[in-house]
This record gives C-alpha cells, structure tokens and sequence, in this order.
C-alpha cells in the first residue's frame, strides 16, 4: 500500500470519510444492495490509513469481528469480494521486495475466519428454512432465505414457508380419500375448470386412470349448479364426462361453489347399481365445502407472494390489532395499518344499530362528521348495511346515486368493506381514492385480511367491554352495583383526603316497598326499582355515580357537592319520585321514597364514616314519617329534616 496516509493523513481521512459517508447513504438509507461492496471496502481502506497514519498496527485487528459478522448480512459473493482486499493493502510490500510474514499470516487469519463464519451461516439458514419435518429440501448456503418468525427475507422466503404451512393437493387428495371410504365409491374425483372445459384437478386414482372429456353430466352440474345422483348409468349410455378404468354404474357429483361462484365438481363413482343415496350427496357436498376452503386459500396465497413488503405489513398490523382490547385503539390501528397498504383518506364508521357513527377518519373530507351520526338513507352505505358484502367501484365519477353521507367531488374510486363478525356488521371501514382504478386486488385481498383480523379484535374489546360493564352493574336497573360503588366511594374520598373538594353521598330507600311486592307482585315490584333508578341517573349529574346499594335502597355520590347542593339535590329525587304514577292491573299507584345525606368533614377518618352517617340520617327519616331529606350535620351529630 502506498504511504499517502502518512505523508497527507488530512486529506487521506477526508477523502475516506467522504468515501464511507457516500456509501452509508446509498447503501444503508438509500437501502441499494449495488452499493454494498463499495461501502464495505471504504470502511476497511478507512481502517488500514488509520493503523498506518497513527502508527497503531493493532487497529487491523478490528478485521475480524468485521469480516466474521459479514455472512449473516451479505451475499457470499459480497463477502468474496472483500476478502479480496486484504491482499490488495500489502501489494505495495510485495512490490518492493516481498511480503512479510506477519502479512501472509493475517490474511490467511482472516481467509480462515471468513470461511469458519460462512460454513457457520448456512447450517443455521438450513435448519431454519428446513426444520424437522417440513419436507422442504436444503438448498446451497447462500441460496437459501433466512425465515423467522417475525419477518420475510425475499420472495423466495415467503415462498418456502407457505409451502411448508399450506400444501393443496395433499390436503384434497386426503378429503377425497375420506369420501371415497366414507361413501363407499370406487373413485372420487374433482375437476375444476369452466363451462365444457373440466380438468382433472386431484383423484384417489392412479395417473392416468381418469381422463377428462368435454360435456356431460359433470359438466352440466357445474353450469347449474345443482347435485345429481344417478344409477344404471351403463344400461342407460349416459355421458358422464370422463373415463374411468372399472365400468361405471353409479355416479354422484356436487358442483363446487365460492358462494355463486363455481369452481369445479366434485364426483364418486362406483360399478354398483344403485351404490348412492341422497345420504351419499348431502356427504359429498360437506366435502366439496372443504375443498372449496382449501381452493379459496390457493387463490390467495399467490396473491401474498408478489410482495413480501405487503405480507410483512399485514403481519406487523395484525399485531398491533391483537395488542389491545380498547376498540377506540384497535379502530385507529386498523385505518393507521390500512394507509400502508393502501394511500387513501380512510374513515371508519361504527354501527348503532341501523346507524352509523364516523368515529376515526384520515384527511379533510370528513370534518363535518366529527362526532355525527351519518344519514345513510339512499347511500351506498345503507346497500352495505343490507348486503354485508364489500363494494369496490373502480371509477365513481358517473356514479349518479349518492356514495356517502358527505361530499365526494373529488374521488376517483372507492372501496367499502363492512366489519363482520358472526354475519353481525360491527363498523364499515371506506377507502376513498383522488384517481380511477386505484385498487389491486392483491391490494383488496389484504385489506379483507386485515379487515378480518380488525373484525374479531373488536368483538372481542366489545366483548371484554360487555364483561366489564356486568361485573360493575346491576342487572335489573343497570345502575353500578355494590362492590363498584364502595371502590368508586374510596377513590374519591382519598381525592377529597388530598384536595379538600367537598363530597356528599346519599342513601335512598323506597319506602314499604314490601308492601308494593306484596299488593301488586314482584314484576310490579321490579318495574318500581327500574324506573326509581332511571329517575336517579337522570337527575344526578354526568359526573355523579349512582348505584343500586341493596334490595329497595339506592346510593349516589355526589363530586364536588357540599351539603347544601346535596339537599338540594335530594329533595330534587324525592319530589319527582313522589310525582311519578306507576301502574298494574289492579289500580294506579304513587312512590315515595326517604333519603339520608352526609357531607365529607375533616373529623371523618375513613370512607366508612360517611356511609354510617348517611345512614343514620336515612333512619331518622324513616322514624319520622319518611317521604323526606335528611341531612347529618354538624359535629354534635343533630339531624335536619326536609319534607
């Protein structure tokens, strides 16, 4: 090597840092394989002028991490290639009259340590593209893709692996085998195709053994679409669309369909006379539902091998779906995941009923619906509500009925998938694009995926949520029930503890609610507790809990109320309780019910404190006549009374 880093070290090292920056940018940022050779050889010439500008010959020792670790990123050929180098540094020794020993001996190191580091590399690549049993052949070392759990080398990777987890014909020709026992035939067969033009796809037979033909019976069965037993086919010289090595007498085929969609026919023969039943068909078309799955999953799986980036996509999103159980999360996942795959202004409507809510949405076409309910009426969402099927309309600009409850001058096209659940709609997910024709239909297939994946994530923080909310309430008011109310009533009054707001809480008895049960019924009796507690929720604030507190009585904790608004508010509940008529067959009847109020005071050391208060306040309303107010004040523990 020439001695320009001593003599100019300066402009050595700004020439290589220059040198190894370009690189980084191209082949690290910029991602371009081309330029990985260029940038690992500026990092080894910047490590050789600095051993030699500085006078640090162990700075070359830093090879061989560097060359051990560059298999398991690069090609062979790329490592090849800079291992080259190394003899390259010393060509100016060898020029003047020999190499030295200690030369020979480090890049015979370094040839060492690079081979020991490939050989190394691809066992580990065979062991985990191969793996016990997955009956994919070991391909040469640097050949082969590195799958992992997580992310997809190459094509070829995603290739490999789908192939070790979905295999179709094996999985077919193990579902025909089944039938074939099942149904007692000869042979059972299917054939895909349309029209006249049936191809033998997979049978139980040898090769060779069945030959497709043009036309008949199979062929007829598919064009429409129904099932048909026959017998005495050979007295009667019936064409049945193929040849077979026995004579055949009986035959049943069921065509097999992707809902209306016909993808082949499934058949058993037999030399027998009358060898099938109506039993045998209904057999045969459950068959033919799960070949027509596996056939559904062939057609996708192509699809998943044009970009492996989409497939890596999907599967990050998926995981970020199954992350959470809060469906306001998973809703701005499921539009954040559906903008990588496609560029779109998104918007997610959530059901109520026959209504919709848009509660996510990407872009500034949907301002007006922040917090809407969106009339859907003679829009395309209101046939989406009805159909429950995906809609893509390629170019929407002739489109003359209206598309969605907002302005959509400037869409080109437009794609509608609806969130189904146990054919249950839980939201409708809209793809609006600026340009015609924007859609795939790979690019459809993996927003059905993620859409899938989006559908059970949410019925399932539905479901999660449902759980919550009845291990907190009551089941006949629907009001909190005790337990919640105790934990609410800690948490506030450890608020109070540190910020001195006022609290108040209010006991509430129906009163000879006994009485009511035993002159009108128990339904009766319920149909009092409801509405009693619907009057509740509705005259307390938002910001209020009320909870059933046992049997006839009621509490309420009232946040940031002293005991002046609670009185307040108690008379409030107890005049409309008493305003209120009720009725039952035998006659009309009015409520009244009895309150006792307690107010936070510094001398109350625990929450219990204030209960016991509220409810002796409670009694004292009773023991004076009930249908009133009671409020404990004061540190003498009178009771005042409101009627």
């Amino acid at each position: 090597m020439v001695e320009f880093p001593l003599k100019q070290n300066l402009l050595w090292f700004a020439l290589s840092i220059s040198s190894v920056s370009v690189y980084s940018f191209l082949h690290i940022l910029k991602k371009e394989k081309k330029y990985s050779a260029g940038f690992l050889c500026s990092v080894v010439l910047l490590i050789a002028g600095a051993a030699q500008a500085f006078q640090m010959p162990w700075l070359r020792f830093s090879y061989f991490p560097f060359v051990a670790a560059l298999p398991a990123f690069y090609e062979v050929k790329t490592v090849l290639f800079v291992l080259l180098v190394f003899p390259l540094l010393s060509l100016d020794a060898f020029l003047k009259g020999g190499m030295p020993v200690e030369e020979i001996a480090l890049i015979s190191a370094l040839a060492a340590a690079t081979g020991i580091s490939l050989f190394i590399m691809k066992r580990i690549k065979r062991k985990v593209v191969a793996g016990p049993g997955s009956g994919i052949p070991e391909a040469d070392g640097n050949r082969q893709p590195n799958i992992g759990a997580e992310s997809f080398s190459d094509e070829q990777g995603i290739s490999y692996y789908l192939e070790s987890m979905f295999k179709p014909d094996e999985e077919i020709k193990e579902i025909l085998a089944a039938a074939k026992n099942i149904v007692f035939a000869y042979s059972v067969n299917l054939f895909t195709g349309t029209g006249d033009s049936l191809k033998l796809r997979c049978s139980t037979e040898e090769t060779g053994t069945i030959v497709p033909l043009n036309g008949g019976i199979i062929s007829r069965c598919l064009k429409e679409r129904e099932s048909v037993v026959l017998s005495d086919l050979d007295e009667k010289k019936i064409e049945i669309g193929y040849l077979s090595k026995d004579k055949i007498a009986s035959l049943v085929c069921v065509p097999v369909m992707d809902d209306a969609f016909p993808l082949g026919v499934l058949t058993a023969d037999s030399g027998r006379f009358h060898a099938f039943s109506s039993a045998d068909r209904d057999i045969l078309q459950m068959f033919a539902k799960q070949v027509m799955r596996i056939l559904q999953r062939e057609r996708v799986y192509p699809r998943i091998y044009r970009s492996y980036a989409s497939l890596r996509i999907l599967n990050e999103e998926s995981s970020k779906l199954l992350s959470t159980l809060n469906a306001e999360v998973i809703v701005k996942n499921l539009v954040d995941g559906s903008k990588r795959i496609v560029p779109a202004e998104v918007v997610f409507f959530m059901t109520h009923g026959n209504e919709l809510e848009a509660v996510y949405h990407t872009g500034c076409l949907l301002q007006p619906l922040d917090n809407k309910r969106a009339v859907v009426k003679g829009t395309l969402l209101e046939m989406i509500l009805n159909n429950k099927e995906p809609v893509y309309i390629s170019d929407v600009r002739d489109y003359r009925s209206p598309l969605m409850p907002f302005k959509t001058e400037k869409a080109g096209s437009l794609f509608v998938l609806p969130m189904l659940f146990e054919k249950e709609i839980l939201g409708i997910l809209v793809f609006i694009f600026e340009k015609t024709n924007a859609l795939t239909t790979h690019q459809t297939e993996l927003l059905k995926v993620l859409g899938n994946q989006a559908s059970m994530s949410i019925a399932n923080a539905k479901f999660y949520e449902e759980i919550e909310r009845l291990a907190v309430t009551d089941g006949l008011t629907g009001l909190y029930n005790h337990r919640h109310f105790q934990e609410k009533l800690s948490q506030e009054f450890n608020r109070v503890e540190r910020f001195s707001d006022p609290l108040s809480v209010l006991i509430i008895d129906i009163d000879h609610f006994k009485k009511i049960n035993d002159t009108y019924g128990h339904p009766v009796g319920d149909v009092v507790l409801r509405r009693v507690a619907e009057i509740i929720r509705k005259t307390i604030r938002n910001i209020d809990i009320a909870a059933r507190y046992g049997g006839e009585e009621f509490a309420a904790i009232l946040i940031g109320t002293d005991s002046k608004g609670a009185l307040k508010m108690a008379e409030r509940l107890r005049s409309t309780v008493a305003d209120e008529k009720f009725y039952s067959e035998k006659n009309d009847f009015r409520v009244t019910i009895s309150i006792g109020i307690s107010t936070y005071l510094r001398d109350i050391r625990k929450k219990e404190e204030i209960i016991e208060r509220a409810d002796k306040a409670l009694y004292a309303a009773k023991r004076n006549g009930r249908n009133q107010c009671v409020l404990w004040s004061g540190e003498d523990a009178q009771v005042f009374g409101s009627s």
